[in-house]
């Protein structure tokens, strides 16, 4: 079994070089020139221009729908809204055939209407954050690729996602995430962030922007101004974030100012109120955010998604505001909505009262429209006005030029990527994101494996462990090993809080026993105190994440060890008690 490895092993390592040997070369596409940017806005404002009230009202907002197909419900909310972008979760994806046609529909759709094409949008972030299963590769999340450390994997992943995504007709990538996760207790960043340290987010998350870019589908960098060093959920609640605009700029910000420098053209906000910058109103609704620190102090000139609105942050705490045409007056382009009926109909009616009220125009201009105009603007330059048959179809010869070389590169590039080489690269991804919770742990021989048996609820832990040998035990022969205290070496898994709390009351009945857990769910938890204790983490709960897991701790070589993690972690009971 150790040779027939080894020799997959250095198979492996040949594919892989060549793989990021070839896919390291940025597009030379990617920056457009300034004589090309003009003509691309130019031919926004003048779709812009043609549109009336109503179709301005909707195109501004995007929406969702509640069924794999375009059912009755999505046919009467496109004719209705006119949305400029739909939304897709996992309730609405299926098999690559089933999202092929729903997104060929949708855009089918809205040409009956001529109306422009639509953003259709996703959140892959990989890990935990996944809502296409079929016809994607199941990378690992974010915080397993930062412990990598390495940029290549974090461009190489973004490119092929984006590519993968705009094949099923899928042309926003909600990802990657900026935020830093330097608070142990963020209950929703966590995992999704590359780490705790400001350089490595930056440099991981500036790749795969830059990657998922040129995979054709447009990258979304969130959630502006930072949503790491928080502990409130802001779907559920609205997080407060006490520091000065100083304070920001030299941590917060820097992710995001790194990657809109590097080309990033779409960037989503936070709901979260940053008292001291501007008090009463989360940057989602902040013109000194969005507007002052985004645009101006940062230079970005691209699409601002809010995110969505229904959450609580915004939902239950500004609900006597006009949100909508805020966050439009605040810096936002977008407005996206997850739902359908009587929340899109009322965001509706808020755009039209506004428009009709003047309430856009400020200064001279209107800022209705250019939000408009850099949606549109964006549209085209990813390529959803080229289509022959596309309403406003784009047919300057530069722009179409600039469109059909870089996908004629990106689909170059993935073809470097060849099917058989994917499923390898991912694996060794997942494999180089291990690590320990603390302390260095050398990686078991054969004999040594020999020794553990394993209690595991993950089926593909159960199915690596009988391919190599590794005793397995039943729920009752571990009940029994507790009922008669039969200390020994056992290795355990875990994702949420409440397995590690019935292991805990294993083990603490084993209190001489060598114990390993392979834990696949966020690092910011208490783990069990045990003297004996030997926590692997994954960070991410993918197929591959479970692999590398288990082979990281099998099949590696001795004389290299598995390091301990390098993110701001929680502190014990114990300390805490002291």
């Amino acid at each position: 079994m150790n040779s027939s490895l080894r020799k997959i092993s250095f198979n492996f390592l040949a594919i892989t070089s060549f793989v990021i040997f070839s896919c390291q070369e940025t597009l030379k596409t990617q920056d457009l020139s300034p004589e090309l940017k003009e003509k691309i806005q130019s031919q926004a404002r003048e779709i812009v221009s043609k549109m009336d009230n109503k179709e301005k009202a909707g195109q501004i907002i995007h929406i969702a729908i509640p069924g794999k197909g375009l059912d009755k419900t999505a046919i009467k909310e496109i004719k209705k809204i006119r949305p400029g972008g739909v939304i897709l979760f996992g309730n609405n994806l299926g098999s690559k055939t089933e999202i092929l046609r729903l997104t060929s529909n949708l855009q089918a759709e809205m040409k009956k209407y001529k109306l422009p094409p639509l953003f259709i949008s996703v959140d892959q972030e990989g890990g935990r954050v996944v809502r296409v299963k079929k016809g994607v590769t199941g990378f690992p999340g974010a915080m397993a690729i930062g412990q990598t450390g390495k940029e290549e994997y974090a461009h190489d992943v973004g490119f092929i996602t984006s590519f993968q995504l705009n094949s099923l007709g899928i042309n926003v990538v909600f990802a990657p995430d900026l935020d830093i996760n330097n608070n142990p207790d963020n209950p929703v960043i966590n995992t999704r962030s590359y780490g705790s340290d400001r350089e490595l987010v930056t440099k991981m998350g500036t790749a795969y922007e830059r990657g998922a870019r040129e995979g054709g589908a447009m990258p979304v960098i969130k959630h502006f101004p930072g949503h790491g060093d928080t502990n409130i959920d802001s779907h559920l609640g609205l997080p407060i974030i006490n520091k000065s605009i100083e304070e920001i700029s030299s941590f917060e910000l820097v992710p995001f100012q790194k990657s809109i420098a590097d080309g990033a053209r779409a960037v989503m906000s936070a709901h979260i109120v940053y008292p001291n910058i501007e008090d009463g109103l989360p940057a989602t609704l902040s013109r000194k955010i969005l507007t002052g620190i985004l645009r101006e102090k940062l230079g970005f000139d691209g699409v601002v998604f809010t995110d969505a609105m229904e959450m609580h942050a915004i939902s239950k705490n500004y609900k006597n505001l006009k949100r909508g045409p805020l966050a439009i007056i605040a810096g936002a382009d977008v407005i996206l909505l997850t739902s359908w009926g009587k929340t899109t109909t009322e965001y509706q009616k808020m755009m039209l009262s506004a428009i009709s009220k003047k309430e856009f125009e400020k200064d001279g201009k209107n800022l209705l429209d250019e939000a408009l105009v850099r949606q549109i603007s964006a549209k085209i330059e990813f390529g959803l006005f080229s289509q022959p048959d596309s309403h406003h179809r784009v047919k300057d010869p530069e722009i179409l030029k600039y469109l059909e070389e870089k996908s004629n590169q990106a689909k170059a590039k993935y073809a470097s990527f060849q099917e058989k080489n994917l499923k390898e690269y991912n694996r060794r991804i997942s494999i180089d994101s291990i690590k320990t919770l603390k302390g260095n742990f050398t990686p078991l021989s054969k004999k040594q494996m020999s020794e553990y048996k394993m209690f595991a609820k993950s089926k593909v832990l159960r199915r690596e462990a009988k391919i190599a040998g590794l005793k397995t035990i039943s729920r009752k022969e571990l009940k029994k090993i507790v009922s008669k205290k039969i200390e020994g070496k056992y290795i355990f898994d875990s994702r949420e809080k409440k397995d590690l709390e019935e292991i805990e009351k294993i083990i603490s009945e084993l209190p001489e026993s060598e114990i390993i857990l392979f834990h696949y769910g966020s690092p910011f938890i208490q783990f069990p105190e045990h003297k004996n204790l030997k926590v692997i983490l994954s960070f991410s709960p993918t197929y591959s994440s479970l692999i590398g897991i288990f082979h990281r701790v099998f099949y590696s070589d001795p004389g290299d060890p598995i390091l301990p993690c390098t993110v701001i972690l929680k502190e014990s009971s114990k300390k805490k008690s002291n």
